[in-house]
């Protein structure tokens, strides 16, 4: 019924004098993104860009369908394929970022598409099977070392059958994101892609990456002025288990993880944990918006406007968005991005602090 169905739709579509050109077209205009949110609404954000997504899945997989003879092929299904894993991810849909891999895998072993394409199928894959390791630590934690080691291999693979490509020094960094608490292999991975890093881009991550790693560990005596005149400071925290959190109203992951936190935030134990963020919003309005809209606004922030080059982001070596730093009651580093693991870890730290009754 379903098949049935399906070529009724694509002969409808078809009489309509849709053409190759036209269905590509109408990927092509979904390329210039979801829009900006309305003003008095930033947290919308997550939603419009989860709404484009879709719209981008539904024209990639009507191209295919209605033309799969057509040499424009190969750059659609890749694009679906990074389609499919962005929507996967943000819905906790597990089937479509496993959907995604496969799709890719086919096409880095199709002999018929270009070379450059297969290398570029190979690198998502990898990409991708990262995103698998995130929704296995949420759905089946028991999955992980697996998973871990899987991507860490990809990763080597890659670098081992593409030396030349650009991209295999940044695909080992990447890799080296999820071995946050395990700091020899991480550094290990690291100083494996300084080797063969090339672009300046690359490099500059990698030596960020490496600085964060050498935080880990250390007590620190950060501080810094917030947006409503006031100062912010860790050793002002000792006894507290603090969170600090990295974020920009244009990244939807950040606005989406500051509502996951505000929400933790309330089964706290007063007095335990403290909250702070740093905004790289080149806007002081717009991240005071965004903080109102989340009912976060009391939480001490920093907004130098400087976007990436923000002091304290320069300071800290921060190169994705969001970051978590997790200080200890000591001012200790405890994590270098705990965007996953947060409300474990801080229960434990707090417990570690003191034992509170739960």
């Amino acid at each position: 019924m379903k098949t049935i169905t399906l070529l009724f739709f694509l002969a409808g579509a078809l009489t309509c004098g849709a053409t190759p050109d036209s269905d590509w077209g109408a990927v092509q205009a979904l390329h210039d993104g979801p829009g900006i949110p309305p003003a008095d609404a930033p947290e919308k954000i997550v939603e419009l860009a989860r709404a484009h997504l879709q719209k981008q899945e539904k024209a990639l997989s009507l191209f295919l369908a209605k033309n799969p003879q057509d040499p424009r092929r190969y750059t659609a299904a890749l694009e679906l394929a990074g389609v499919e894993a962005a929507l996967g991810a943000s819905v906790s849909d597990r089937n479509r970022v496993e959907r995604s891999i496969k799709r890719l895998a086919d096409l880095e072993r199709d002999k018929s598409a270009p070379s450059k394409l297969r290398a570029d199928a190979a690198f998502q894959r990898v990409t991708t099977s990262m995103q698998t390791v995130l929704l296995a630590a949420a759905q089946r934690p028991g999955e992980m070392a697996m998973a871990r080691n899987m991507i860490v291999e990809s990763a080597g693979n890659f670098a081992s059958q593409y030396p030349e490509d650009r991209r295999a020094a940044r695909l080992l960094a990447e890799a080296a994101t999820i071995l946050d608490d395990q700091p020899s292999r991480k550094r290990k991975l690291l100083e494996q892609a300084s080797i063969i890093a090339r672009d300046d881009g690359t490099k500059q991550r990698i030596r960020d990456d490496l600085k964060r790693l050498a935080l880990l560990g250390n007590i620190s005596d950060l501080s810094f002025a917030t947006t409503k005149g006031g100062t912010f400071s860790l050793s002002q925290k000792r006894g507290q288990v603090v969170m600090l959190i990295f974020w920009a109203g244009w990244s939807p992951p950040s606005v989406a993880l500051l509502a996951e936190v505000a929400k933790f935030a309330g089964g706290i134990p007063a007095g335990r944990v403290a909250i702070a963020t740093v905004s790289l919003d080149r806007s002081l309005g717009g991240c005071d918006k965004t903080l109102q809209a989340l009912g976060i606004s009391e939480w001490p922030t920093s907004c130098s406007g400087r976007g990436w080059e923000d002091p304290l982001a320069r300071q800290l070596a921060i190169n994705a968005l969001p970051t978590i730093f997790i200080y200890d009651a000591t001012g200790k580093l405890r994590t270098l991005n705990a965007r996953n693991d947060y409300a474990a870890l801080v229960r434990n730290l707090v417990n570690e602090a003191g034992g509170v009754r739960r």
